[in-house]
C-alpha cells in the first residue's frame, strides 16, 4: 500500500514532468508571442474588459441589452482568430488538453482496473 505523503510527491512529479513537456513548451511560447503581440495586446485587453462587464451583467439580469456586449465579444474574438499567433496559441492549448485527457484516461483507467481486479498492461519506457 501507498502512503499517501508518497501518493502525493508522485502526484507532483507527474506534475513537473507534464510541465516540461515538449506541448507545455509550445504552450507557453505560443502564448508568449501572441501577448507580446502589438496589435493583438489592446484586443485581448478590451476583450477581458468586455468579459467581464457581461459577467457582471449577467449576474445581475438577462435580457437582449446583453445581446449588444455579446455581439462585440463576438466581433473581438473574430478579430483574434484572423492573427497566425492566435491560431498558433489555440493549436498548443489543445494539444495540452489532449495530453492532460490522454494522463487522466490513462489514470481512471488504472484504477477502474486495480479496484475491479482486472490486471492492465504496462505501457513501453518513454511512450504510451
Amino acid at each position: 500500500m501507498v502512503d499517501r505523503n508518497e501518493l502525493l510527491g508522485h502526484a507532483f512529479e507527474l506534475g513537473s514532468l507534464i510541465a516540461d513537456s515538449p506541448e507545455v513548451e509550445e504552450y507557453k511560447r505560443t502564448k508568449d508571442t501572441m501577448e507580446s503581440h502589438p496589435q493583438i495586446k489592446p484586443l485581448l485587453a478590451k476583450l477581458r474588459e468586455m468579459q467581464q462587464e457581461y459577467e457582471k451583467l449577467q449576474a445581475y439580469s438577462r435580457g437582449p441589452h446583453l445581446k449588444g456586449l455579446e455581439d462585440s465579444i463576438s466581433e473581438t474574438l473574430a478579430k483574434l482568430d484572423e492573427f497566425p499567433e492566435v491560431v498558433a496559441f489555440k493549436q498548443s492549448s489543445a494539444k495540452v488538453d489532449e495530453l492532460l485527457q490522454s494522463v487522466t484516461t490513462l489514470l481512471t483507467n488504472c484504477i477502474t482496473g486495480k479496484v475491479n481486479g482486472v490486471p492492465l498492461p504496462r505501457p513501453p519506457k518513454g511512450g504510451g
